[in-house]
């Protein structure tokens, strides 16, 4: 039977973490796949609660690690939201897929979202795609910096993601300038992004900066004006060229230190 939030008995454990009470309910018949009316499963409790503990034991008794709620979310997802490390760790080594098809908001946008560097990383490195859009915000990137998350954009930029990648013609340094957030869109900046692009209105970055005295605004005027160094530039073809998500192979390359060091933006610590 439903409690009054609509999760049975399973589902309510999970939420709160309950790991003796749920491995009594699994040995009592429970099913470890039931869903509520919001296609919820008890991994996803679980796994938005961050129990490491619920999650081993409904892997164990054979839940679905993909399975998919009413608005197609995964436990990855859900994971991802809640910041444990530890389960997004779990989902992945059990084959929880990085780049499920057909949600609202992928893994990785649910991560950056909430600034959660680190499961971001893992997703990185799991080989999650880099600019995939969703229908709300654009690419992770976009993301990052709608919600100021500028550890998750250091590590979005540094894996290769497309800094100037649009949604409706706007970047994320549009984003940037709209919000006045300087150190965003001077990182922005740093790895590419071109300030003379125009979102679908005709306006560059510069032009949707709200304050006319504001710093942002004095630092896209600055990097409009000046010519970027050679080394700056060919930084930046070589990381296109590399493309995304392999710029951590760039170590294989029989290149000195110092030349890999500068490619891979190794004195940006996330």
């Amino acid at each position: 039977m439903d409690d009054r939030e609509g999760r049975y008995p399973l589902h309510a454990a999970c939420a709160k973490g309950d790991a003796a009470l749920v491995n009594d309910l699994i040995h009592a018949g429970h099913q470890v796949n039931e869903t509520n009316f919001d296609l919820v499963q008890p991994l996803h409790e679980a796994c938005f609660r961050g129990s490491i503990e619920c999650v081993q034991q409904l892997l164990n008794a054979g839940a679905q690690v993909n399975g998919r709620n009413i608005d197609g979310a995964t436990p990855l997802s859900d994971a991802c939201s809640s910041g444990s490390v530890e389960c997004v760790k779990m989902l992945l080594t059990n084959g929880a897929d990085v780049n499920p098809q057909l949600l609202l908001s992928s893994p990785l946008h649910e991560a950056v979202l909430r600034d959660k560097w680190e499961c971001a990383s893992l997703l990185v490195d799991a080989g999650a795609n880099l600019n995939h859009t969703d229908c709300h915000f654009g690419t992770p990137l976009h993301a990052a910096v709608f919600k100021g998350s500028i550890n998750s954009a250091k590590v979005l930029l540094k894996a290769g993601c497309n800094v100037n990648s649009i949604k409706i013609l706007s970047t994320p340094l549009h984003t940037a300038a709209r919000q006045q957030d300087y150190n965003i869109a001077l990182l922005l900046l740093m790895f590419g992004a071109d300030p003379t692009m125009k979102d679908n209105y005709d306006r560059r970055a510069i032009d949707v900066v709200p304050s006319a005295t504001c710093r942002v605004k004095q630092l896209l005027a600055f990097w409009e004006n000046q010519p970027r160094e050679l080394k700056f530039l060919c930084r930046q073809i070589v990381r296109r060229h590399v493309g995304a998500g392999r710029i951590q192979d760039l170590h294989k390359l029989q290149l000195p230190l110092s030349l890999i060091d500068y490619l891979q933006y190794s004195h940006i610590i996330t």
